[in-house]
């Protein structure tokens, strides 16, 4: 952020700011649908076309005008205008959207609706959020974009003594445009599993998280395998737990990997985890169908295969590694400098045989194959070798919400349900039925049940605190000041700062109370420090929005869900 120029005015400061988003930035933004980094642009994604029409959307996170930290200060935003650096000739065209608003992470009646971007305006608060809209009716002639520029004028209230962040340990909360569905821990079919095959005592005496979901892992990976599965009446898969796994010789798994996949998907959710599934697809054609949990003290998606009771972890650093990271580890090692992944049954079969032993991965297994016990080939079989096309199955309510389902499985990627593909430049699309596809990590590997929040100092010693999460069926904020204990606060409240240092930890709770991680932060105020003149700021704490006087308990505001988070959400 560039300041072009400062001028004292007594009570406050009137600044003129300049603020550049390049191509990276916008690529790296909440959305960054059909299009693709191209040199110092991003230029429409026209693959499949006309079939799939060429219509890209660049969408930036959340822009705090007025500070990108932590701890900002309250602001005042007017003469707000955007200029682009475009490519664009007829018949292509770029648009430009903006909506503005008072809060950071709830977007309920603080937000503007999105607008046309018609010339400088006076902003509602100082967050902002601008989209493009890239288009074109001939794919000779594309739009390209280089960079938006921000330039606004920014008054800030000049404040009696310092307020310092001392240590900042909140977590930067990842979302997706992907929308998601999560099951409920208390669906009768998840009770049902829990009760009947009593999964506490699976994991009972397990100390760590990790822990407990590879005893789970182990514990699915032992059923014994019947088949044939099941099939609907249309001949489809039946994504209801109750058709693929029975009580049958404490419990049987009827079908092939998808069955082992949501089952385990099942256990987990109905213990408290998260967890997904992908069709993944590799070398000579060999596709799988597989979870991804999320582990909250890895803070990370990691991947777990029922089927062969394994998971993976890096050679080097013994880290469970998820489908991402599985798949550079693979693309990367297995094939040549800029080789891309190909279709057929012989490809790189004389490769991959001469590797073993030598694969950046390692894999722990405890020799399970469909429920019997017997070692296999993992450098050669299902798994780690086949996390080349990667396809998301975008919920796994599949016991509260049966339909729709999808009508078949396939050996090809983008094989069914028209699911999100994640595609990058060693693995391109393959199928002209391809409609949906993402190209960026945070796309399909956000962030889950984390407690983020965010500060404005609105006087001399107080600030004003927003809480955000992307936890699940969230229900209640808590934070724990200095030495007190954890109390419920609402989404927005105010802190009073003592002299000295000044510690805050904001966490939160599900409806089933599960906490979420927890952030932190050390503030240091010092009523002494006169590098600033005092002024009266009474005007600018409006700016905030406070909902509560004080940072003791009060009722929990609901916030919008997160994309990634249960349902969609524009930031």
């Amino acid at each position: 952020m560039a300041i072009l120029g400062t001028v004292g005015i007594g009570r406050s400061e009137d600044q003129v700011v300049e603020r550049t988003l390049t191509s990276k930035d916008l690529y790296s933004g909440l959305e960054a649908t059909r299009v693709l980094p191209k040199d110092t642009s991003l230029v429409l994604d026209v693959r499949n076309w006309p079939k799939n029409g060429a219509a890209g959307i660049i969408t930036t996170d959340i822009i705090d005008l007025g500070d990108d930290g932590i701890l900002g200060k309250a602001a005042a935003v007017t003469d707000l205008r955007i200029a682009l650096t475009t490519k664009c000739e007829a018949p292509a065209s770029v648009t430009t959207e903006i909506r503005t608003g008072t809060t950071f992470f709830q977007d309920a009646g603080t937000w503007t609706a999105w607008q046309l971007y018609e010339g400088a305006f006076a902003p509602r608060g100082h967050y902002a959020q601008i989209r493009l809209k890239l288009s074109t009716t001939d794919i000779k002639v594309l739009p390209a974009v280089n960079a938006v520029r921000l330039t606004y004028s920014l008054k800030a209230p000049v404040f009696q003594g310092s307020v310092t962040l001392v240590e900042d340990r909140v977590q930067k909360i990842v979302n997706s445009v992907v929308v998601f569905g999560y099951e409920r821990p208390d669906q009768p079919d998840l009770l049902w599993l829990n009760k009947t095959f009593k999964l506490e005592g699976v994991i009972a005496g397990k100390k760590t998280e990790f822990e407990k979901l590879r005893a789970l892992l182990d514990w699915v990976a032992a059923r014994k395998n019947k088949r044939p599965g099941p099939t609907n009446s249309d001949g489809s898969y039946p994504w209801n737990l109750r058709e693929v796994f029975t009580e049958e010789n404490g419990g049987t798994m009827r079908g092939h990997c998808m069955s082992y996949c949501e089952t385990f998907i099942a256990v987990a959710v109905s213990l408290g985890w998260q967890a997904r599934h992908f069709a993944i697809q590799g070398f000579r054609d060999t596709s799988h169908e597989v979870p991804e949990v999320w582990v909250n003290e890895l803070a990370k998606w990691v991947y777990m295969d029922p089927s062969l009771d394994t998971y993976y972890t890096d050679r080097k650093t013994n880290e469970p590694l998820n489908l991402l990271q599985m798949h550079n580890a693979y693309v990367n090692f297995v094939l040549k400098p800029g080789e891309i992944l190909r279709r057929g049954e012989e490809v790189n079969l004389d490769r991959v045989e001469s590797l073993r032993g030598k694969h950046p991965v390692k894999c722990i297994t405890n020799d399970y194959t469909y429920g019997q016990r017997e070692k296999w080939d993992w450098e050669f079989g299902h798994g780690y070798l086949t996390a080349g096309w990667m396809q998301l199955t975008p919920r796994n309510n599949w016991q509260s919400q049966p339909q729709p389902w999808c009508k078949d499985f396939s050996d090809s990627p983008d094989g069914y349900c028209g699911f999100p593909v994640y595609v990058d430049s060693r693995t391109p699309i393959v199928e002209p039925t391809t409609s949906l596809w993402y190209t960026r990590e945070r796309d399909f590997w956000w962030t889950l049940n984390q407690a983020s929040f965010r500060m404005i100092r609105s006087q001399d010693n107080t600030v004003e605190v927003e809480c955000g999460t992307s936890q699940p069926f969230f229900h209640k904020y808590l934070a724990r000041i200095d030495d007190s204990d954890w109390r419920p606060v609402d989404v927005q409240f105010t802190w009073t700062l003592k002299a000295g240092n000044n510690r805050i930890e904001i966490t939160c709770e599900d409806e089933f109370g599960k906490r979420a991680s927890a952030s932190l932060a050390i503030v240091r105020y010092d009523p002494n420090d006169s590098s600033h003149g005092a002024i009266d700021a009474t005007a600018f704490s409006a700016l905030v929005r406070p909902r509560s006087t004080g940072w003791a308990p009060g009722g929990a505001s609901r916030p919008e869900c997160a994309a990634g988070s249960g349902s969609s959400r524009d930031h």
